[in-house]
């Protein structure tokens, strides 16, 4: 079934599914049972998927973490690995959400299940620490979460119909530190008391080091930059919103990786990935797109650098102390066209700026000349802004702030 037709039926049930949701709020809840999501269900990844993984690996039987996504593939892999995972609306999954007294997810409760989550408690763990702004602070009058928060009575009951989970307030907000903390607060309109500062689970296999993932389609990358043998950099570009007239310049940037001598790893943002936007990588070329739905931060040990541009994963990438290249071609359309920044884009990206193609290659070649050179001080500052923490212990951080302000139990 295609996109638009699954979501014209999903409008069209409208009705029923606010009903349902009415409903699903006087279920008896077991606070015992979690159910994670992520990516509106399309994806495991994140902070939800790490997060998942350690609590089904403590095994002492205090809590049931069920994994629940609209993709069967998914749910049929971690069936095999031996976790208990569902789909969205079959009966099982319907009944873990009916009953789970915990909903934990990355972005929205509708990477669960929105329709069922009302009387559970909801742990937000996050995407990452934004520089451009989402949710509450978004100040482009004609995007759709604008007019949903501020717009005119009829833009507000328009797009509370349309997208009731972005109006959900979490019970628990995860960040990695006060600054991102206070930015927490602002995007989701929650008192102080809902935040903790806790590190982000999904880099807690970053900072354990480890770089061999059971991810098939991860593996399969990991082989090909073995076999080229040569230095890698990871282009991560955020994505762009529906109207944005930016197209990614990968021919151009293959020729500027072969002229370097390096590979460059492309992984597009997931919602561009569901764009179709397409590019052969053939076996001769130097840049290799890598499947949108992967978990970038199983690559981070195995590249030599990171090109990004307004993404929040280059706080994430920061804790390997690998160089940061911040190629913004188009700065001024977005800022424009698309999103404001939270924060000033200069002081919290540690790394050159290139505006075109040719001015990135520059940069490139003397960070494989020099490393990263005047940009180590910088470099610093940023972590200690951002990451109170630097250790692999984000996920027992999480699991015990849940278990004592939700199951009413220590975490051991």
């Amino acid at each position: 079934m295609s996109v638009s037709l699954t979501s014209a039926i999903g409008v069209l049930l409208r009705p029923l599914l606010f009903m349902l949701y009415f409903l699903s709020g006087f279920m008896p809840r077991n606070p015992h049972k979690w159910v994670f999501g992520s990516w509106s269900g399309k994806r495991f990844a994140d902070n939800a998927a790490a997060l998942y993984e350690y609590v089904a690996s403590l095994g002492n039987g205090r809590i049931e973490p069920i994994w629940i996504s609209s993709d069967p593939a998914i749910v049929a892999r971690l069936r095999a690995l031996g976790y208990t995972a569902h789909r969205t609306w079959s009966l099982q999954g319907v009944a873990a959400c009916l009953t789970a007294g915990v909903y934990v997810f990355d972005g929205l409760t509708k990477d669960v299940n929105h329709w069922l989550s009302r009387g559970a408690k909801r742990v937000l763990l996050r995407h990452g620490v934004g520089i451009k702004k989402v949710e509450r602070a978004i100040e482009h009058k004609g995007h759709r979460l604008y007019q949903l928060f501020y717009g005119s009575i009829w833009q507000r009951i328009f797009w509370s119909i349309l997208l009731p989970w972005h109006r959900v307030r979490p019970d628990m907000l995860i960040a990695t530190s006060p600054d991102h903390a206070e930015q927490g607060q602002i995007y989701y309109d929650v008192r102080p008391e809902r935040m903790v500062i806790t590190g982000f689970p999904r880099n807690d296999r970053l900072m354990r080091g480890l770089s061999e993932p059971e991810d098939g389609k991860v593996q399969a990358v990991l082989e090909a930059l073995r076999r080229r043998n040569i230095p890698a950099f990871l282009y991560l570009p955020t994505f762009r919103d529906v109207d944005s007239g930016f197209e990614f310049p990968l021919e151009e940037l293959n020729a500027m990786a072969a002229r370097l001598g390096i590979v460059l790893l492309v992984k597009l943002h997931f919602v561009d990935g569901m764009r179709n936007r397409a590019y052969e990588s053939g076996s001769d070329n130097y840049l290799l797109l890598v499947d949108a739905g992967i978990d970038p931060n199983l690559l981070f040990r195995a590249v030599d650098g990171l090109i990004s541009d307004y993404s929040s994963v280059t706080f994430d990438f920061m804790l390997t102390w690998k160089p940061v290249l911040f190629f913004v071609p188009d700065l001024a359309e977005y800022l424009r066209d698309s999103r404001s920044f939270y924060y000033d884009f200069d002081q919290v990206t540690p790394g050159p700026k290139p505006r075109t193609v040719n001015e990135l290659e520059v940069e490139l070649r003397s960070i494989l000349e020099n490393g990263m050179g005047e940009w180590r001080e910088k470099y610093d500052e940023v972590l200690q802004r951002f990451h109170t923490y630097r250790d692999a212990g984000a996920s027992e951080r999480v699991y015990a702030e849940i278990m004592q302000r939700f199951v009413r139990l220590p975490a051991q």
